[in-house]
């Protein structure tokens, strides 16, 4: 349960793939077969970029997402909502989100990036849109302790080339996402969807493990100026847009193996320097995790990436079982023998 959630760049899944790191064999990287045809040549409305040539794609995509200037910081906002999405029935608000990534991105020799970065996000009431620490689950009116998104490392490598496994066969196919462009606005969609063992086991972890495997999916959508995605002044690229994700139940829910998943659903926002994030959601990064208000450092390349699991599975206990609450006791009729006579 990455990222859930880092909408502001490559979540950590997204950026694992095209790096040629099997998830499972299942992981798919949506879109990239309709995407490999030849785009029509440059013109009115359309970037001087061939997108058909992978180090061309990757570099403005990186562009994009962040910044290309390995001296420079890329903090991306992200808020919405999460719903719960069970059977026939309709979408249920479970609370709010709002949080952040900030990334640096290296340039190396042979094509590929570098991506250091981490993630902080918190969860808010959907009523007052306050920032809490206890969340009672509207689904099953038990209290929960709230954990927030605070993942210290999630770097990778980034390729021209996607390496995927199809049931034991490694495909080797372009990174080349598609764009489309309308009246001087480029819009790019970088989806993916996968399966993957659930590290939180189910034996270990009943209440709040989802099941053995884990089904995750990630679409952004971003949009940004034709003019300034064809300034190679442009290290990095302004864009908004939006964040979709639709996975297990998160573990601090208690929802064990119910039935139903989760949709995250929200919007996007790349900035500059971390201080330029909303007030409120700035003084509490600063206040909880100040070290969030930065990327990582070269020292971190190399060392293990965190996961909104590991990091649960390193600070939380399993939960207790859950105890039933207490029935009244219904009121006892007296017998014939105990009533007054009369």
């Amino acid at each position: 349960m990455d990222t859930p959630f880092s909408p502001s760049f490559l979540s950590r899944r997204s950026l694992l793939a095209a790096a040629g790191t099997s998830l499972a064999a299942p992981a798919m990287l949506a879109g990239l077969p309709g995407a490999l045809a030849a785009p029509a040549p440059a013109g009115p409305g359309r970037p001087g970029i061939d997108f058909a040539d992978p180090v061309q794609n990757l570099r403005a995509f990186m562009r994009l997402t962040a910044d290309v200037d390995p001296s420079k910081e890329t903090t991306g906002w992200f808020g919405g909502h999460i719903f719960a999405v069970i059977d026939d029935k309709p979408l249920q608000m479970l609370c709010g989100v709002e949080g952040f990534g900030v990334m640096r991105v290296a340039p190396q020799k042979d094509g590929t990036y570098r991506v250091f970065n981490r993630e902080l996000a918190f969860y808010k009431d959907p009523k007052t849109d306050e920032f809490v620490d206890e969340w009672t689950n509207p689904l099953t009116s038990e209290k929960c302790q709230v954990s927030p998104i605070h993942n210290r490392i999630v770097n990778a490598t980034v390729a021209p080339v996607v390496r995927q496994d199809f049931d034991g066969h490694m495909v080797e196919r372009p990174f080349n996402p598609p764009w489309t462009f309308v009246e001087g606005q480029a819009f790019q969609v970088f989806e993916l969807h996968a399966a993957f063992p659930n590290p939180m086991k189910v034996a270990d972890w009943p209440r709040e493990s989802s099941g053995p495997v884990t089904r995750v999916s990630e679409i952004f959508q971003r949009t940004c100026r034709v003019a300034d995605l064809d300034d190679p002044k442009l290290t990095s690229v302004p864009s908004t847009g939006t964040w979709t994700r639709v996975g297990p139940w998160l573990p601090w829910m208690l929802m064990g193996q119910a039935p139903g998943h989760i949709l995250y659903r929200t919007f996007i926002n790349k900035l500059g320097a971390a201080e330029k994030l909303p007030p409120k959601l700035y003084a509490r990064a600063k206040e909880r995790f100040p070290e969030f208000l930065r990327a990582p450092g070269d020292d971190t390349w190399g060392q293990p990436n965190d996961s909104s699991f590991t990091v649960y599975m390193q600070e939380r206990k399993p939960a207790p079982p859950r105890v039933p609450a207490a029935q009244p006791t219904p009121p006892v009729s007296a017998t014939p023998a105990q009533r007054p006579a009369g």
